[in-house]
């Protein structure tokens, strides 16, 4: 019975977590934000400001930043899209005629084939009204929820860096005296990768946008704005967000000629050939530290879970449970050294006569004993 009910619990509080998990994502997100302005926060009490006052002092700067930025970019980015959104038959047919003068067959059927189907996609979604009653509520609903989900992460990061001291301090306090310096550690270093991973990817973004920004102005690309945004904010998606930011750019270069198509092939391929071999680097500087198989793995599940949000979230996420995995190996490392303390203090000698053999047993540890062989030069 009590074997059952351990279960049910189990599979009832894991019903729970999936229900409010959009509280969670937002709990997720309030504790990242904090981890990323904590030094600002910190070097604010330097100079004898109160946690609260830092706090509010950084999120004025962020707002001030970001209202500042709005209203350089919003005007123009706003006029683009206007823009845009009125040249996409032109830009259709343009590429359609390109595809049709082409020397591959593939391009001449599969390419017009595809050209066709978005021209179709575009013309049902012009044909019908373009703003209805429901649509007008879902977009109001919709701004009103972003709006909501930003404040509500604010205010869970700002109450997370007031109270943290009491919430580290009763976490803690679950933990046994001889384990406590140990999750005490693994607390700072889990903050430390996910304050590190923020700031990171924000200027990894910033950078991306303004280096793509700048090459389509003097380039001469259309919409060259909305790209550089784009491609800034596609940075975020690991993988294929960098495809998809310069598949965009090659698309608008195409409909004007080949040439330019290519020259932004070449500047998509030398922006992130500059973001692998210096920015990421700089600026990451083993902010994460996940090996390439365990941020596919966690993309992947994250993508399926949640979406977009998910794959974004996925990589912090895993670098917090890769540093308790870590922890949890080290810990059992350090265990067989204790229980055969001989082997731990061989040193780096070579294998002598002396040491116990590897599956030795005694009365106090029915296991098998292991110790790890050292060898001096090539022996």
């Amino acid at each position: 019975m009590a074997y059952t009910a351990a279960v049910l619990f189990v599979v009832g509080l894991a019903w729970l977590l999936f229900q409010i998990r959009s509280v969670i994502v937002i709990l997720i997100l309030g504790i990242i934000l904090a981890a990323a302005i904590e030094p600002l926060v910190q070097r604010l009490r330097r100079i004898g400001l109160s946690r609260g006052q830092s706090i509010l002092a950084v999120y004025l700067a962020l707002f001030l930043s970001f209202g500042g930025l709005s209203y350089l970019v919003i005007p123009p980015l706003v006029q683009q899209a206007i823009d845009l959104n009125n040249d996409i038959p032109n830009i259709l047919d343009n590429l359609e005629e390109q595809a049709r003068a082409s020397d591959s067959d593939f391009i001449q059927t599969t390419g017009v084939r595809f050209i066709n189907r978005a021209e179709r996609a575009y013309e049902d979604y012009t044909s019908e009204p373009p703003v209805e009653e429901s649509t007008a509520i879902r977009f109001v609903t919709t701004v009103v929820g972003g709006l909501f989900t930003v404040f509500s992460v604010l205010i869970v990061a700002f109450y997370w860096m007031t109270e943290k001291a009491i919430i580290k301090r009763l976490v803690l306090g679950l933990v046994s005296l001889d384990k406590r310096d140990e999750a005490h550690a693994i607390w700072d270093e889990i903050e430390d990768k996910l304050g590190g991973w923020t700031r990171g990817q924000a200027i990894l973004c910033l950078s991306i946008g303004f280096a793509s920004g700048v090459a389509y102005y003097f380039l001469g690309l259309q919409f060259w704005l909305a790209l550089a945004i784009f491609a800034g904010v596609t940075e975020l998606i690991p993988f294929i967000g960098p495809f998809l930011g310069g598949a965009a750019a090659f698309i608008i270069a195409l409909t004007d000629s080949w040439e330019k198509a290519v020259a932004v092939v070449v500047i998509v391929f030398l922006i992130q050939q500059l973001e692998g071999a210096v920015l990421v680097p700089r600026v990451m500087k083993n902010a994460v530290g996940l090996s390439p198989l365990a941020v596919v793995l966690a993309v992947i599940i994250g993508g399926a879970l949640m979406g977009a949000l998910g794959a974004v979230l996925a990589i912090p996420v895993a670098a917090a449970v890769q540093v308790l995995v870590a922890h949890l190996i080290a810990q059992r490392i350090d265990d067989v050294d204790v229980v055969n303390p001989g082997f731990a203090s061989a040193g780096a000698g070579a294998v002598t006569a002396e040491e116990e053999p590897a599956h030795f047993t005694d009365e106090q540890n029915t296991r098998p004993r292991r110790f790890r062989f050292r060898s001096r030069g090539e022996a």
